[in-house]
């Protein structure tokens, strides 16, 4: 019996399979073929034993030919499954492809770049990755965010198979913890307790978090990691200690202190001292935080997008001067802030 008809009478489903090239042959195909068989004919057997293994789990080939070769044996086994009546079944979610495919990478004989990586040096692309996310959910790019996602998903992967070669843990250990922790952290959905409100949820999260080793600190501000970004650093900062009543009562103390801190920040200005001046404007950016905390605005992701607005219009503006072929100092501010209109205007029509 062979494997294909074996596969048939056992069982009419299968995982994904999904072919990658490594290379980039563009050598006709049948130049792989051996013993003066096809393309087709000499691949048959890998075909069957793809199939084979898909009726476990999802798999990841490799072909040493460029995308020409991957989509030949792509064709090959849609051609097969169909002739055998297989239905592809995909998995909700499978790291499986993703994870072999960092393990060939970090091989022996992989990629120079993938094996020279350290958690370490892998830190700037981990924050750049996902800063590039934040950048595609404020510009509603559909298409960005599931590419971003999954470039951030790649980090996971190779952080992980990092530790793992370390002895240390997998990226299964990964997806078992995580999902132990939201399953720990949410009794109120993942048994009988309820909670009344979302504010007692959140309550109740931090102190099921206060439970977890990692979660308990000598203080309360220990939790908020050293390296955030300052702006949502001083956010979360201050959340925290509002939660056990350090804050003022109402948002009119907030205001004044704001003005307060603002008033300072001229004197300084004024006395023509660097160093305090940038003291008091730090205290002025913390207590903006603050403000933008109770009306529920997160002051990082609102520069975010801000920068992102700026560098948007201001290239609109830069167009403009080129495509008028005089240099940047013969326009007036006024000519320069009409482009600026311009842009403005543009964006509004857009989202209409």
């Amino acid at each position: 019996m062979t494997g294909v008809s074996y596969l048939s009478e056992v069982r009419k489903t299968a995982m994904e399979i999904k072919i990658i090239a490594l290379g980039t042959d563009d050598r006709p195909l049948d130049a792989y073929g051996e013993g003066g068989k096809s393309f087709a004919e000499t691949y048959g057997p890998v075909v069957d034993l793809l199939l084979r293994e898909s009726r476990l789990h999802a798999v990841v080939h490799t072909v040493p030919g460029g995308p020409e070769m991957a989509e030949a044996v792509r064709r090959l086994i849609d051609d097969r499954r169909q002739e055998e009546g297989i239905d592809k079944e995909e998995l909700p979610f499978d790291l499986m492809p993703l994870t072999e495919v960092t393990a060939r990478l970090r091989r022996e004989d992989g990629c120079p770049w993938d094996r020279a990586q350290t958690h370490r040096t892998l830190r700037r692309y981990l924050i750049e990755e996902v800063y590039e996310m934040l950048d595609a959910i404020d510009s509603h790019d559909t298409d960005g965010i599931r590419e971003e996602l999954g470039d951030i998903l790649y980090q996971v992967a190779i952080h992980a198979r990092i530790a793992e070669e370390k002895g240390l843990f997998s990226a299964q250990d990964v997806v078992k913890d995580i999902t132990n922790k939201m399953i720990r952290r949410h009794p109120y959905v993942f048994s009988q307790k309820s909670l009344e409100n979302i504010g007692t949820s959140m309550l109740n999260w931090d102190r099921l978090k206060q439970g977890e080793q990692r979660q308990q600190h000598a203080h309360l501000l220990d939790g908020v990691v050293p390296g955030l970004p300052s702006l949502l650093a001083a956010d979360k900062l201050q959340e925290k200690a509002a939660k056990v009543g350090f804050d003022w009562p109402d948002i009119e103390g907030v205001w004044e202190k704001f003005q307060e801190e603002w008033n300072e920040f001229r004197q300084a200005l004024d006395e023509g001292d660097p160093v305090h001046a940038e003291e008091e404007a730090g205290d002025v950016l913390f207590v903006f935080a603050d403000l933008c905390r109770r009306y529920h605005i997160e002051p990082e992701c609102a520069l975010h997008r801000a920068n992102s607005k700026f560098r948007s219009r201001f290239a609109h503006v830069e167009d403009r001067v080129r495509q008028s072929g005089r240099p940047w100092d013969a326009f007036s501010l006024d000519e320069l802030d009409s482009f600026w209109q311009e842009a403005k205007r543009i964006e509004r029509q857009e989202k209409l």
